[in-house]
């Protein structure tokens, strides 16, 4: 007896649209880099996303745009700066092993609704509208969907603050878990 059946692991491989939320790891440094941050723990740099999707399937490639609500935590000196955006990633994949596993990438166009890092006096060249680009790795259970993906903004916000890594510029990067659910 199997838990899922075939056609219902493909029905995540369908094109159509659903919802999706779940937890996001922020940085502003490198995580590759800086295993213990500038930032003190880890645990005060998570923060959520929750959204929507639609997905249009070109044969094994997939288009997936998004359009979804994340907050970022930012610990700086023992103190919680929240960060809230929209972002818009438009992912391009691929599906492997029948749609079992895919791979993705694709820009990601973020517009920052509140940000309380501007308490470090942005320079004046610092817009709302940023751009950045996303790609990971995607878990299909019939309509449900479990993905791995890391994000990072392509333009740094300059900040006047001495402990911001790369010469006080801010580029965000977050490594994103979430769980998506193909609604038709």
């Amino acid at each position: 007896m199997t838990i899922f059946s075939l056609q219902e692991l493909m029905a995540q491989s369908k094109g159509g649209y659903g919802l999706k939320a779940g937890l996001n790891y922020n940085s502003n440094g490198n995580f590759f880099r800086e295993a213990g941050m500038v930032y003190g723990d880890p645990l005060n740099n998570l923060g959520f996303h929750v959204g929507a999707f639609g997905k249009l399937n070109l044969g094994p490639i997939y288009l997936r745009p998004e359009l979804v609500y994340g907050q970022m935590k930012t610990l700086v000196d023992g103190d919680k700066y929240l960060t809230q955006r929209m972002d818009a990633p438009l992912l391009v994949g691929l599906n492997l092993f029948g749609s079992l596993i895919s791979v993705f990438a694709g820009p990601s166009f973020h517009y920052t609704l509140r940000d309380d890092l501007t308490g470090f006096n942005y320079s004046p060249d610092v817009k709302r509208f940023n751009a950045g680009y996303h790609a990971g790795v995607g878990l299909n259970l019939g309509r449900i969907g479990l993905d791995l993906r890391y994000e990072r903004e392509f333009r740094g916000q300059s900040v006047n603050f001495e402990k911001v890594v790369n010469g006080g510029e801010l580029k965000y990067q977050q490594l994103l878990l979430g769980l998506s659910i193909r609604i038709n």
